[in-house]
Protein backbone atom coordinates (compact mmCIF):
# COMPACT_ATOMS: atom_id res chain seq x y z
CA UNK A 1 0.00 0.00 0.00
CA UNK A 2 0.64 3.69 -0.23
CA UNK A 3 0.56 5.37 3.09
CA UNK A 4 0.83 9.20 2.82
CA UNK A 5 1.39 11.16 6.26
CA UNK A 6 3.23 14.08 7.76
CA UNK A 7 5.87 12.52 9.18
CA UNK A 8 7.05 15.89 10.88
CA UNK A 9 4.02 17.37 12.24
CA UNK A 10 2.78 16.59 15.99
CA UNK A 11 -0.55 15.11 15.97
CA UNK A 12 -2.92 14.26 19.51
CA UNK A 13 -1.59 10.80 19.86
CA UNK A 14 2.25 11.70 19.35
CA UNK A 15 1.45 14.29 22.52
CA UNK A 16 -0.38 11.33 24.40
CA UNK A 17 2.48 8.45 23.91
CA UNK A 18 5.12 11.17 24.77
CA UNK A 19 3.04 12.04 28.01
CA UNK A 20 2.85 8.34 29.27
CA UNK A 21 6.73 8.23 28.34
CA UNK A 22 6.22 5.79 25.20
CA UNK A 23 9.48 6.35 22.93
CA UNK A 24 7.31 5.64 19.94
CA UNK A 25 6.19 9.74 20.20
CA UNK A 26 6.06 13.24 21.63
CA UNK A 27 5.16 16.67 21.43
CA UNK A 28 8.53 17.41 20.09
CA UNK A 29 8.02 14.49 17.35
CA UNK A 30 11.15 15.96 15.34
CA UNK A 31 13.57 15.34 18.23
CA UNK A 32 11.46 12.26 19.18
CA UNK A 33 13.37 8.68 19.30
CA UNK A 34 10.36 7.46 16.71
CA UNK A 35 7.99 8.95 15.10
CA UNK A 36 5.92 6.28 14.40
CA UNK A 37 2.75 8.38 16.12
CA UNK A 38 2.42 10.37 12.70
CA UNK A 39 1.98 7.35 10.70
CA UNK A 40 -0.61 5.72 13.46
CA UNK A 41 -2.48 8.28 13.82
CA UNK A 42 -2.94 8.94 9.83
CA UNK A 43 -4.18 5.52 10.01
CA UNK A 44 -6.33 5.23 13.26
CA UNK A 45 -7.87 8.72 13.22
CA UNK A 46 -10.82 7.89 12.16
CA UNK A 47 -11.33 4.30 14.24
CA UNK A 48 -10.40 6.26 17.65
CA UNK A 49 -14.15 5.52 18.56
CA UNK A 50 -14.63 2.27 17.19
CA UNK A 51 -15.04 -1.00 19.53
CA UNK A 52 -11.63 -2.33 19.22
CA UNK A 53 -9.55 -5.52 20.47
CA UNK A 54 -6.13 -3.99 20.43
CA UNK A 55 -2.95 -6.01 21.68
CA UNK A 56 0.41 -5.17 22.01
CA UNK A 57 3.59 -7.31 22.48
CA UNK A 58 6.26 -5.54 24.75
CA UNK A 59 4.98 -3.60 27.31
CA UNK A 60 8.57 -1.93 27.97
CA UNK A 61 10.75 -3.79 30.63
CA UNK A 62 12.94 -1.17 32.90
CA UNK A 63 15.20 -4.67 33.58
CA UNK A 64 18.31 -3.42 31.79
CA UNK A 65 19.39 -7.63 31.93
CA UNK A 66 16.75 -8.28 29.72
CA UNK A 67 17.08 -7.20 25.43
CA UNK A 68 15.15 -4.72 24.56
CA UNK A 69 14.83 -3.15 27.91
CA UNK A 70 13.65 0.84 28.12
CA UNK A 71 16.66 1.48 30.61
CA UNK A 72 16.27 2.17 34.41
CA UNK A 73 13.66 5.18 33.77
CA UNK A 74 11.47 3.31 31.30
CA UNK A 75 7.64 3.05 32.16
CA UNK A 76 6.26 -0.32 31.77
CA UNK A 77 2.99 -0.19 30.06
CA UNK A 78 3.78 3.28 28.45
CA UNK A 79 2.02 2.53 24.76
CA UNK A 80 -0.88 0.32 26.59
CA UNK A 81 -1.35 2.95 29.07
CA UNK A 82 -1.57 5.83 25.44
CA UNK A 83 -3.72 3.10 23.59
CA UNK A 84 -6.01 3.11 26.31
CA UNK A 85 -6.23 6.99 26.35
CA UNK A 86 -6.75 7.15 22.38
CA UNK A 87 -8.75 4.50 21.60
CA UNK A 88 -11.69 5.55 24.19
CA UNK A 89 -13.84 2.47 23.43
CA UNK A 90 -11.55 -0.30 22.88
CA UNK A 91 -10.05 -3.00 25.06
CA UNK A 92 -6.16 -3.18 25.75
CA UNK A 93 -4.26 -6.64 25.76
CA UNK A 94 -0.36 -6.52 25.67
CA UNK A 95 2.05 -9.08 26.61
CA UNK A 96 5.40 -9.57 27.82
CA UNK A 97 8.77 -11.77 28.63
CA UNK A 98 9.00 -9.59 31.93
CA UNK A 99 6.68 -11.35 34.90
CA UNK A 100 7.09 -8.48 36.93
CA UNK A 101 5.93 -5.93 35.01
CA UNK A 102 2.61 -7.36 33.73
CA UNK A 103 -0.54 -5.30 35.41
CA UNK A 104 -4.20 -5.08 34.68
CA UNK A 105 -6.45 -1.99 35.06
CA UNK A 106 -10.24 -1.81 33.84
CA UNK A 107 -9.05 -1.07 30.27
CA UNK A 108 -6.07 -3.22 30.22
CA UNK A 109 -4.95 -6.73 30.89
CA UNK A 110 -1.47 -7.65 30.00
CA UNK A 111 0.19 -11.61 30.07
CA UNK A 112 3.33 -13.58 29.85
CA UNK A 113 4.95 -14.78 26.69
CA UNK A 114 8.32 -15.62 25.26
CA UNK A 115 7.71 -14.81 21.43
CA UNK A 116 10.93 -16.60 20.31
CA UNK A 117 8.73 -20.15 21.99
CA UNK A 118 6.30 -20.89 19.54
CA UNK A 119 4.62 -23.60 22.36
CA UNK A 120 4.91 -20.10 24.94
CA UNK A 121 2.96 -17.73 22.04
CA UNK A 122 0.19 -20.62 21.37
CA UNK A 123 -0.43 -21.30 25.15
CA UNK A 124 -0.78 -17.41 25.50
CA UNK A 125 -3.45 -16.99 22.83
CA UNK A 126 -5.25 -19.71 24.74
CA UNK A 127 -6.24 -17.53 27.45
CA UNK A 128 -10.42 -17.08 27.44
CA UNK A 129 -9.94 -13.45 26.74
CA UNK A 130 -7.32 -13.91 24.09
CA UNK A 131 -9.88 -16.16 21.80
CA UNK A 132 -11.30 -13.26 19.48
CA UNK A 133 -9.16 -11.86 16.73
CA UNK A 134 -7.59 -8.37 17.09
CA UNK A 135 -8.38 -5.63 14.71
CA UNK A 136 -4.82 -4.09 15.73
CA UNK A 137 -1.59 -5.91 16.75
CA UNK A 138 1.58 -4.61 17.61
CA UNK A 139 4.61 -5.80 17.91
CA UNK A 140 7.38 -4.28 20.08
CA UNK A 141 9.22 -7.25 21.38
CA UNK A 142 12.69 -8.69 21.23
CA UNK A 143 13.80 -6.81 18.08
CA UNK A 144 15.66 -9.82 16.12
CA UNK A 145 14.31 -10.95 12.96
CA UNK A 146 14.31 -14.56 13.99
CA UNK A 147 12.30 -12.98 16.67
CA UNK A 148 9.80 -11.10 14.80
CA UNK A 149 9.34 -14.10 12.14
CA UNK A 150 8.26 -16.62 15.04
CA UNK A 151 5.89 -14.17 16.54
CA UNK A 152 4.25 -13.36 13.16
CA UNK A 153 3.96 -16.84 12.16
CA UNK A 154 2.20 -18.12 15.48
CA UNK A 155 -0.02 -15.06 15.52
CA UNK A 156 -1.28 -13.29 11.97
CA UNK A 157 -3.94 -15.66 12.36
CA UNK A 158 -5.89 -13.40 15.26
CA UNK A 159 -6.12 -10.48 13.04
CA UNK A 160 -9.27 -9.60 11.48
CA UNK A 161 -10.29 -8.38 8.26
CA UNK A 162 -9.30 -4.94 7.17
CA UNK A 163 -6.93 -5.33 10.47
CA UNK A 164 -2.87 -3.86 10.39
CA UNK A 165 -0.70 -6.17 12.37
CA UNK A 166 2.65 -3.79 12.72
CA UNK A 167 6.31 -4.74 13.81
CA UNK A 168 8.27 -1.99 15.08
CA UNK A 169 12.03 -0.83 15.26
CA UNK A 170 13.25 -2.91 12.30
CA UNK A 171 16.92 -2.24 12.09
CA UNK A 172 18.50 -0.43 8.57
CA UNK A 173 20.53 -3.33 8.44
CA UNK A 174 18.09 -5.61 8.54
CA UNK A 175 15.78 -3.97 5.92
CA UNK A 176 17.13 -6.73 2.73
CA UNK A 177 16.01 -9.99 5.15
CA UNK A 178 12.83 -7.79 5.91
CA UNK A 179 12.38 -7.58 2.04
CA UNK A 180 12.98 -11.33 1.35
CA UNK A 181 10.62 -12.38 3.84
CA UNK A 182 8.06 -10.19 2.78
CA UNK A 183 8.41 -11.91 -1.20
CA UNK A 184 7.53 -15.57 0.81
CA UNK A 185 4.90 -14.05 3.12
CA UNK A 186 3.64 -12.70 -0.06
CA UNK A 187 2.91 -16.35 -1.30
CA UNK A 188 1.93 -17.74 1.73
CA UNK A 189 -0.57 -15.14 2.77
CA UNK A 190 -2.52 -13.95 -0.11
CA UNK A 191 -4.56 -11.94 1.91
CA UNK A 192 -2.35 -10.02 3.22
CA UNK A 193 -0.51 -6.66 1.93
CA UNK A 194 3.06 -5.86 3.23
CA UNK A 195 4.81 -2.68 3.26
CA UNK A 196 8.00 -2.17 5.00
CA UNK A 197 7.61 1.78 6.01
CA UNK A 198 10.81 3.45 6.39
CA UNK A 199 10.44 6.95 7.96
CA UNK A 200 12.99 9.58 7.75
CA UNK A 201 14.02 10.52 11.12
CA UNK A 202 16.96 13.09 12.15
CA UNK A 203 16.80 11.73 15.57
CA UNK A 204 17.18 8.25 14.56
CA UNK A 205 18.96 6.53 11.65
CA UNK A 206 19.34 3.32 13.08
CA UNK A 207 15.54 1.86 13.29
CA UNK A 208 12.80 3.93 12.25
CA UNK A 209 11.37 1.49 10.14
CA UNK A 210 7.82 -0.37 10.33
CA UNK A 211 7.31 -3.42 8.91
CA UNK A 212 2.92 -2.87 8.15
CA UNK A 213 0.67 -5.67 7.26
CA UNK A 214 -3.20 -5.25 6.13
CA UNK A 215 -5.64 -7.75 6.12
CA UNK A 216 -7.78 -7.58 3.31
Amino acid sequence: MNYEFDYKTTTPLCELMGNNKSDKGSKDIMTSWHNYTTFYYSIFKDRQFDNLLIFELGLGTNNINIPSNMGIDGRPGASLYAWSEFFVNSQIYGADIDKKILFSTDKIKTYYCDQTNPKIIKKMWKNTELEPNFDIIIEDGLHTFNANICFFENSIHKLNKFGYYIIEDIKNKSCSLYNKQISKWKKKYQDLEFTLLQIPSTANTFDNNLLVVYKK
